[in-house]
């Protein structure tokens, strides 16, 4: 039993005392003063936009909330993990950079960066190419980048209720800033926070809030083709699916690029996890689930999956083995192909 559960005794039953594991006392810390997991600025978390001379107000509100972006970094230090003790110094010195900053001035930026972030390209260019495709489809967005905050999802999974309750009224005052009537997430779970859990919470703004695959699919037929004559197995994010109810639109979607797709055994709505609830604790776990979620994906015989969700996405990446030719698409990505072509 990892150490930091207990103190003073050698038995669970025996346990006077609980503490949480410091990497989510820092994680939760960080959202509260910093507004995301990792206290990273948001010129960094927004550099993605540039050249889109998105407005800051306007009717609708594109929102990243830095999930994507956030993810190659997670994934370095995850890694770490393998080899640094998540309740070491070390580790703590690793994630709790911001107050480096505060002390010496030094860019926490970099010293995340020192760790490898190799993904960061991929991940922060899905934000831009959602963007272009909800353009190229009519929508007219607008980006409040210097302000946008984490949407506090690990906060409500992680179970920190009073911390949610306080940082649901910094969101939604971010939110009422930009003027917004509709909201588009391109994480489920951003989405899930702003539609189902905030609402119960303070008093979140009237705002329609929808995924980046409900707007597509609602003007799915100006969508261009997609020249792939592969099937593609569907991964359905599990809130996404069951938290969500978005299923038939993933697949409605690809009809109408003329994309064919398989169901591997467990879809939809008992979809099975990718793995990446357990990621930041237990990575060794968490790449088990996902081997086993890819072995039920490639089972179908196809050698792409398309992901709806950037956990997902990341989650899944650490399950394929090597020398695996089996691809993960981000349906952005896929998307985004039939607008270059």
């Amino acid at each position: 039993m990892p150490k930091y559960f207990l103190k003073g005794c050698d038995y669970p039953n025996m346990a006077t005392k609980k503490t949480l594991p410091p990497v989510l006392e820092i994680l939760r810390d960080n959202i509260v003063e910093h507004g995301n997991p990792l206290a990273l600025k948001s010129k960094e978390l927004s550099s993605w936009a540039k050249g889109l001379d998105l407005p800051e107000k306007g009717q609708i509100l594109y929102y990243t909330g830095g999930e994507y972006q956030l993810l190659p970094y997670i994934d370095s230090l995850v890694k770490t993990l393998t080899y640094v003790d998540p309740a070491s110094n070390i580790f703590s010195w690793l994630m709790e950079a911001r107050k480096i900053v505060n002390k010496t001035g030094i860019n926490a930026e970099k010293i995340y960066a020192s760790i490898l972030a190799k993904d960061k390209e991929r991940y922060f260019s899905i934000n831009y190419q959602a963007a272009t495709i909800l353009q190229k489809l009519g929508y007219d967005l607008c980006y409040d980048g210097k302000n946008e905050l984490y949407s506090g999802a690990l906060l409500y999974e992680l179970g920190f209720w009073k911390e949610l309750k306080e940082y649901a009224g910094k969101v939604a005052k971010s939110i009422e800033k930009t003027e917004a009537k509709t909201i588009v997430c391109l994480s489920p779970h951003a989405a899930e926070m702003f539609k189902i859990i905030y609402p119960k919470l303070v008093d979140f703004p009237k705002v329609e809030v929808k995924t980046f695959i409900e707007m597509v699919w609602e003007k799915r037929d100006l969508l261009p083709q997609i020249n792939y004559n592969q099937p593609v197995v569907i991964h359905d994010s599990c809130r996404m699916a069951r938290e969500l109810g978005i299923t038939q639109e993933i697949r409605d979607i690809l009809t109408s690029v003329g994309v064919t797709y398989i169901e591997p055994i467990r879809n939809k709505e008992w979809t099975t996890c990718c793995g990446g609830p357990s990621k930041m604790l237990f990575p060794e776990i968490s790449k088990i689930v996902a081997e086993r979620r890819i072995n039920e994906l490639s089972d179908t015989g196809s050698k792409k999956a398309l992901i709806s969700c950037p956990y997902c996405l990341s989650a899944l990446q650490s399950g394929i083995v090597k020398d695996n030719d089996f691809v993960l698409d981000d349906i952005v990505e896929f998307l985004y192909r039939g607008f270059k072509n």
